[in-house]
């Protein structure tokens, strides 16, 4: 009954995070379905096969990247390791670490973007919903500032006195370390 209980209150947490996202209405009404009404099977599912897209949304507060696109694959950082996500995929949600998303939009062409955390979600009716606190695309991060804003947070974490601070600082490691990586797997 316990393990209900913080279900009940993850799950509530986390349509109040989802409801602060400012996404288009198409995107809400998929959002909002969860936990209770999800739609477990789209109409191609029913006839006994599987979209040859995933439609993607991309989010992030302050920009929506894509929105119903159709894709062939996403791949993502996610909290228990990097994932892709295919037409037909499980039903999933998952919290995103800082890191790259990679997102095929047809055979050979492929969109990079750094996010920093955030939620994924892949519905059983082949959409898959990618919710970034900052979402960049990778071409447009520069080096120069990654690296002098990686030395100013461990810097910060190194001299920091109080328990938020370290934790501010870490965060900041963390994010600016995931950036390098993904500079270096370009």
């Amino acid at each position: 009954r316990g393990a209900l209980m913080l279900t009940s209150r993850v799950q509530g947490a986390l349509a109040q995070a989802v409801r602060r996202i400012p996404i288009t209405q198409a995107v809400a009404s998929r959002v909002n379905r969860f936990p209770s009404n999800v739609r477990f099977m789209s109409g191609d599912a029913k006839a006994g096969g599987i979209p040859a897209k995933l439609t993607l949304n991309l989010m992030a507060p302050h920009e929506a990247i894509f929105v119903n696109k159709e894709v062939d694959q996403v791949i993502v950082p996610g909290a228990d390791g990097v994932f892709g996500v295919l037409p037909g995929h499980v039903p999933t949600i998952s919290e995103l670490k800082p890191g790259l998303v990679e997102v095929t939009v047809a055979p050979g062409e492929i969109e990079k973007y750094f996010v920093s955390s955030g939620f994924i979600f892949a519905h059983a009716d082949s959409t898959c919903d990618v919710c970034a606190l900052e979402a960049v695309k990778l071409d447009d991060l520069d080096s120069g500032l990654i690296s002098s804003g990686k030395s100013q947070a461990e810097q910060e974490l190194a001299s920091a006195q109080d328990e938020i601070e370290k934790a501010k600082a870490q965060i900041a490691v963390e994010v600016y370390t995931a950036m390098t990586e993904a500079l270096t797997a370009k």
